[in-house]
Protein backbone atom coordinates (compact mmCIF):
# COMPACT_ATOMS: atom_id res chain seq x y z
CA UNK A 1 0.00 0.00 0.00
CA UNK A 2 1.83 3.26 -1.24
CA UNK A 3 -0.31 6.84 -0.44
CA UNK A 4 0.48 10.01 -0.70
CA UNK A 5 2.36 12.28 1.56
CA UNK A 6 1.81 15.17 -0.38
CA UNK A 7 0.05 15.99 -3.69
CA UNK A 8 1.89 14.11 -6.38
CA UNK A 9 4.63 12.89 -3.89
CA UNK A 10 4.17 9.04 -2.70
CA UNK A 11 5.23 7.57 0.36
CA UNK A 12 7.30 4.05 -0.54
CA UNK A 13 6.78 2.11 2.48
CA UNK A 14 9.61 -0.49 3.35
CA UNK A 15 7.22 -1.16 6.65
CA UNK A 16 4.28 -0.75 8.41
CA UNK A 17 3.72 -1.44 11.84
CA UNK A 18 0.10 -1.96 13.32
CA UNK A 19 0.54 -0.69 17.41
CA UNK A 20 -0.16 -4.02 18.63
CA UNK A 21 3.41 -5.10 17.34
CA UNK A 22 5.44 -2.50 18.38
CA UNK A 23 7.13 -3.74 20.89
CA UNK A 24 9.18 -6.02 18.21
CA UNK A 25 10.84 -2.75 17.21
CA UNK A 26 12.98 -2.98 20.44
CA UNK A 27 14.14 -6.05 19.29
CA UNK A 28 16.08 -4.48 16.58
CA UNK A 29 19.25 -4.04 17.06
CA UNK A 30 19.44 -0.83 15.12
CA UNK A 31 16.66 1.05 16.80
CA UNK A 32 17.42 3.19 19.79
CA UNK A 33 15.09 3.62 22.09
CA UNK A 34 14.70 7.67 21.75
CA UNK A 35 13.16 6.85 18.43
CA UNK A 36 10.34 4.30 19.86
CA UNK A 37 9.68 6.69 22.51
CA UNK A 38 8.93 9.86 20.17
CA UNK A 39 7.20 7.46 17.78
CA UNK A 40 4.82 6.09 20.44
CA UNK A 41 4.30 8.87 22.58
CA UNK A 42 0.91 9.97 23.31
CA UNK A 43 2.19 13.45 24.47
CA UNK A 44 2.35 16.77 22.42
CA UNK A 45 4.87 16.17 19.55
CA UNK A 46 5.19 19.65 19.62
CA UNK A 47 6.76 19.84 23.69
CA UNK A 48 8.89 17.01 22.22
CA UNK A 49 10.75 18.53 19.51
CA UNK A 50 10.80 21.92 21.77
CA UNK A 51 12.74 19.77 24.50
CA UNK A 52 15.25 18.09 22.34
CA UNK A 53 16.07 21.25 20.04
CA UNK A 54 15.84 23.70 23.20
CA UNK A 55 14.05 25.61 20.84
CA UNK A 56 10.44 27.18 19.78
CA UNK A 57 8.28 25.20 17.19
CA UNK A 58 6.62 26.97 14.73
CA UNK A 59 4.51 25.60 11.60
CA UNK A 60 4.54 26.64 8.11
CA UNK A 61 1.21 25.82 6.57
CA UNK A 62 1.84 24.16 3.17
CA UNK A 63 -1.69 23.13 2.06
CA UNK A 64 -5.45 23.74 3.80
CA UNK A 65 -8.59 23.01 1.84
CA UNK A 66 -12.30 22.99 3.61
CA UNK A 67 -14.88 20.90 2.70
CA UNK A 68 -18.59 21.36 3.84
CA UNK A 69 -20.81 18.59 3.86
CA UNK A 70 -24.42 19.83 5.27
CA UNK A 71 -23.82 20.50 9.19
CA UNK A 72 -20.37 18.96 8.89
CA UNK A 73 -16.82 20.15 7.79
CA UNK A 74 -13.59 18.72 7.00
CA UNK A 75 -10.61 20.42 7.00
CA UNK A 76 -7.61 19.22 5.56
CA UNK A 77 -4.17 21.15 7.14
CA UNK A 78 -0.81 20.31 5.67
CA UNK A 79 2.27 21.69 7.78
CA UNK A 80 6.24 21.76 8.48
CA UNK A 81 7.23 21.93 12.24
CA UNK A 82 10.40 23.18 12.42
CA UNK A 83 12.54 25.72 14.97
CA UNK A 84 14.69 28.51 13.83
CA UNK A 85 17.70 26.49 14.37
CA UNK A 86 16.74 23.76 12.70
CA UNK A 87 14.22 23.82 9.71
CA UNK A 88 11.91 21.43 8.38
CA UNK A 89 11.82 18.37 11.51
CA UNK A 90 8.69 16.71 10.94
CA UNK A 91 5.63 17.15 8.27
CA UNK A 92 2.44 16.49 9.43
CA UNK A 93 -0.98 16.31 7.39
CA UNK A 94 -4.23 16.00 9.55
CA UNK A 95 -7.98 15.71 8.41
CA UNK A 96 -10.52 17.54 10.66
CA UNK A 97 -13.75 16.68 11.16
CA UNK A 98 -16.44 20.03 12.82
CA UNK A 99 -19.66 19.05 13.80
CA UNK A 100 -21.52 22.54 13.17
CA UNK A 101 -22.14 23.60 17.31
CA UNK A 102 -21.82 26.89 18.81
CA UNK A 103 -20.57 24.78 21.76
CA UNK A 104 -17.43 23.69 19.91
CA UNK A 105 -16.42 26.89 18.64
CA UNK A 106 -12.74 26.01 20.17
CA UNK A 107 -11.93 23.67 17.44
CA UNK A 108 -12.09 25.88 14.96
CA UNK A 109 -9.36 27.89 17.41
CA UNK A 110 -6.94 24.48 16.84
CA UNK A 111 -6.71 24.79 13.43
CA UNK A 112 -4.05 28.09 13.76
CA UNK A 113 -1.84 26.82 16.51
CA UNK A 114 0.26 23.49 16.69
CA UNK A 115 -1.78 20.78 17.83
CA UNK A 116 -0.46 19.78 20.51
CA UNK A 117 0.18 23.02 21.88
CA UNK A 118 -3.23 24.25 21.68
CA UNK A 119 -4.74 21.75 23.74
CA UNK A 120 -2.64 22.04 26.63
CA UNK A 121 -3.41 25.94 25.94
CA UNK A 122 -6.89 25.50 26.16
CA UNK A 123 -6.37 22.67 28.70
CA UNK A 124 -8.69 20.30 26.47
CA UNK A 125 -9.05 16.17 27.86
CA UNK A 126 -8.19 15.00 24.73
CA UNK A 127 -7.40 10.93 24.35
CA UNK A 128 -4.82 10.15 21.45
CA UNK A 129 -5.45 6.37 19.51
CA UNK A 130 -2.40 5.58 17.71
CA UNK A 131 -3.06 3.38 14.80
CA UNK A 132 0.12 3.08 13.11
CA UNK A 133 3.89 3.42 12.39
CA UNK A 134 5.61 3.89 8.98
CA UNK A 135 9.10 3.17 7.62
CA UNK A 136 9.85 4.07 3.93
CA UNK A 137 11.02 6.81 1.39
CA UNK A 138 9.62 9.66 0.18
CA UNK A 139 10.72 12.27 -2.73
CA UNK A 140 8.58 15.34 -0.89
CA UNK A 141 10.76 15.05 2.70
CA UNK A 142 14.10 13.68 1.28
CA UNK A 143 14.46 16.02 -1.51
CA UNK A 144 16.60 18.66 0.51
CA UNK A 145 18.51 15.87 1.09
CA UNK A 146 22.15 14.76 -0.28
CA UNK A 147 22.14 11.44 1.16
CA UNK A 148 18.68 9.25 0.96
CA UNK A 149 18.07 7.31 3.96
CA UNK A 150 14.45 6.01 5.24
CA UNK A 151 12.31 8.42 7.49
CA UNK A 152 9.69 7.09 10.18
CA UNK A 153 5.88 8.24 10.75
CA UNK A 154 3.31 7.65 12.30
CA UNK A 155 -0.51 7.96 11.91
CA UNK A 156 -2.91 8.15 14.41
CA UNK A 157 -6.85 9.49 15.94
CA UNK A 158 -7.19 12.09 18.11
CA UNK A 159 -10.80 12.42 20.68
CA UNK A 160 -12.39 14.73 22.34
CA UNK A 161 -15.46 14.72 24.76
CA UNK A 162 -15.43 10.67 22.87
CA UNK A 163 -15.93 12.66 19.37
CA UNK A 164 -13.60 11.29 16.96
CA UNK A 165 -12.01 15.09 15.64
CA UNK A 166 -8.86 14.68 14.11
CA UNK A 167 -6.73 11.93 12.31
CA UNK A 168 -2.77 13.19 11.91
CA UNK A 169 0.06 11.16 9.55
CA UNK A 170 3.22 12.58 10.56
CA UNK A 171 6.40 12.67 9.09
CA UNK A 172 9.66 12.97 10.81
CA UNK A 173 12.74 13.95 8.96
CA UNK A 174 15.98 12.89 8.97
CA UNK A 175 17.41 16.08 10.96
CA UNK A 176 14.70 14.63 14.10
CA UNK A 177 16.09 10.85 13.93
CA UNK A 178 19.76 12.73 13.82
CA UNK A 179 18.43 14.58 17.22
CA UNK A 180 17.55 11.46 18.61
CA UNK A 181 20.28 9.21 18.53
CA UNK A 182 22.98 12.12 20.16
Amino acid sequence: MNFNIYTFYKFNYICILPLIKVNKLSKLPNIKINIILILISEGSLTRSIEYLTKNIVYIQKSQKEDYKLNFQERKIRSVWMGTYLYTQLTFARSLWITIYNKKIKIINQLSKLPIGKSFIKYELDILKTIHELYYGYNQFIDKSYIQHRPIWGRKYTIHYKNKYYITIQEFFSHEIIDHLIK
